[in-house]
């Protein structure tokens, strides 16, 4: 059989759909390009996406952040992460997971991974009493054992941040990834599922982090515009 090549573009992005161009054009004709620019009682298309997408990954809460990289550091800094601490994440993963545990002030810890790009689970249990969090990172499409991963965090009390940029509507047995955490982060940056060019999505069930995260965001006093979090009272 004769050797063939793969000759097209790795990279190269879809093109938007007619529907998605013409929604772009009709925010732009409102001139309400800022998520807090809506009138009383209106909803708008940040304020949609969150809810949209939680009820997507069937998890109470959503924010729609700047960049997978700012979804994961508002979950470190909702969840109480800072100096001293330690978080685990995979040897193998991009710039910004590093860097929004450093940006938090908390110490990395890699953990290995394995030939298929998954992370070590015999080495996470080796590490596993150096940290209280786990900054778990789904890349390039491969899903470790999730069943394992969970027993582990069980085990060792550790809470899993899940990193999942790379796997959205991916599953472990029937559960999105994403889903397993006490957050899952998302990136809708111009080569992932979602393109819009940048951004990143956080997704809890915890009240109290989908909160913080909301203020750390930079709500300032407009937290009530935000339609996808629990009470003022929280």
């Amino acid at each position: 059989m004769a050797e063939k090549t793969f000759t097209k573009n790795f990279t190269r992005q879809e093109p938007i759909c007619e529907e998605g161009i013409e929604k772009a054009l009709e925010i732009l004709r409102t001139g309400k390009l800022h998520r807090y620019n809506v009138d009383s009682g209106e909803k708008g298309e940040a304020a949609l996406l969150e809810e949209e997408f939680a009820a997507y990954m069937g998890k109470k809460y959503c924010l729609a952040c700047a960049s997978c990289g700012s979804a994961i550091y508002l979950a470190l800094k909702a969840l109480g992460v800072g100096p001293g601490d330690k978080v685990l994440c995979n040897a193998f993963t991009l710039a910004p997971v590093p860097g929004a545990i450093e940006n938090s002030g908390a110490d990395v810890e890699l953990v290995e991974i394995t030939d298929d790009y998954t992370v070590d689970l015999d080495d996470l249990i080796r590490k596993a009493a150096k940290a209280k969090w786990f900054l778990l990172s789904h890349m390039r499409g491969h899903i470790v054992n999730m069943d394992r991963v969970m027993e582990i965090c069980r085990a060792h009390d550790l809470t899993l941040i899940e990193d999942a940029a790379h796997t959205m509507g991916a599953s472990w047995d029937g559960m999105k990834s994403g889903a397993f955490g006490k957050v899952g982060c998302f990136s809708t940056q111009t080569y992932k599922h979602i393109n819009s060019g940048e951004g990143g999505l956080l997704v809890t069930d915890d009240p109290e982090v989908i909160s913080r995260a909301t203020i750390h965001s930079g709500s300032y006093m407009l937290y009530d515009r935000h339609t996808s979090r629990p009470s003022t009272e929280v």
